[in-house]
């Protein structure tokens, strides 16, 4: 998963909860590193995805459908692939009438 993805998601999350972020919970969702932390936050930011103020991160309102959108397309891959492997396992049917 591309890491502005999982911010997204993890900022969509603290939305739905009405909650904001601030950086060290993004960095959490990142493995600690301060600056890769950043430099998400400020592509998301020029991208006019999240607006960030000092130390904290706000998704935007394309931020938001964006972020829905991402979501929506991981729960449906997921699914759409849990179903291919469990279609192979199944044996075929025989249509005899």
């Amino acid at each position: 998963m591309n890491d502005d993805i999982k911010v997204l998601g993890m900022l969509l999350r603290y939305a739905q909860r009405r909650m904001v972020a601030v950086m060290g919970q993004v960095q959490s969702c990142l493995g600690d590193d301060a600056t890769v932390a950043r430099a998400i936050v400020e592509r998301l930011e020029a991208q006019g995805l999240v607006y960030s103020e000092g130390v904290t991160v706000r998704l935007t309102f394309p931020g938001f459908a964006h972020a829905v959108a991402a979501a929506a397309t991981l729960k449906n891959a997921t699914v759409h692939s849990l179903g291919r492997r469990s279609a192979a396992r199944r044996s075929p049917r025989s249509h005899a009438a």
